[in-house]
């Protein structure tokens, strides 16, 4: 006799229909920037491309060293809406010296390689970073409440955006004659991390008073320690 309760077979079919959603969102993603990446070869030359990807790293670096534990660890957390909420602005105060400390190392060791603007690319990928953390407390709330159709169009609507800006820019400054490095790709993460903070702001408006929580922070450091420590210190080794 099946001891399934209806609350949890809506949850598992959720569940399903988000893995499906963020499958195609990953799909999707990597046709529009392996498309983008061909068109973009008729305008730069490989080791322009190289350089781009090394600032990729760099952006991917201050994301994940900011939030990625705290995600892990708020998945565990079911039960306090607003707990999450409090802990999920944690990773944009990480972000900041994280931002400052890896772009310096970055500027360092890229210094040699003569790219024009450079200074300015790293600043912007740091800005965008920042703006990409900032979109954190949303998603959390976005996927506490299984709005997996919120995520999908958000990565899906940011992708397109951030290959649309980078490649505009790219063959704009072409056409001109101008010469600005990997800059187009740092104005396309803006527009992706711009885009994602967008969707998930509009997507999540009305989650907040169903629930009578907020989605800015509320106390933060006494959720900390009863909520978030525990679960991290169990992927301690």
């Amino acid at each position: 006799m099946s001891t399934t309760t209806p609350s949890s077979s809506s949850a598992v079919s959720a569940s399903a229909r988000g893995a499906t959603f963020l499958i195609l969102v990953q799909i999707i993603s990597r046709a529009v920037t392996f498309l983008a990446n061909q068109l973009l070869l008729r305008y730069l030359s490989p080791a322009l491309l190289g350089a781009a990807t090394q600032l990729e790293l760099y952006s991917i670096s201050v994301l994940y060293f900011a939030r990625e534990s705290l995600r892990v660890a708020l998945q565990r957390q079911t039960s306090d809406v607003q707990a999450v909420v409090n802990v999920s602005w944690i990773p944009i105060v990480l972000g900041l010296p994280l931002t400052g400390g890896l772009g310096l190392l970055y500027l360092r060791s890229a210094g040699n390689l003569g790219l024009v603007y450079l200074k300015e690319t790293v600043g912007l990928y740091g800005v965008a970073a920042l703006i990409e953390l900032a979109s954190e407390p949303w998603f959390a709330l976005v996927q506490m409440k299984m709005r997996y159709k919120v995520r999908a169009a958000a990565e899906t609507a940011a992708t397109i955006a951030r290959c649309a800006v980078t490649f505009g820019v790219v063959v704009w400054t072409s056409k001109q004659g101008y010469e600005i490095g990997v800059l187009p790709f740092a104005c396309g993460q803006l527009a992706y991390a711009s885009i994602l903070l967008l969707v998930y702001l509009v997507g999540s408006m009305d989650a907040g008073s169903k629930d009578r929580h907020s989605s800015f922070p509320k106390s933060i450091v006494k959720y900390v320690f009863p909520h978030i420590l525990p679960p991290v210190l169990h992927l301690v080794p």
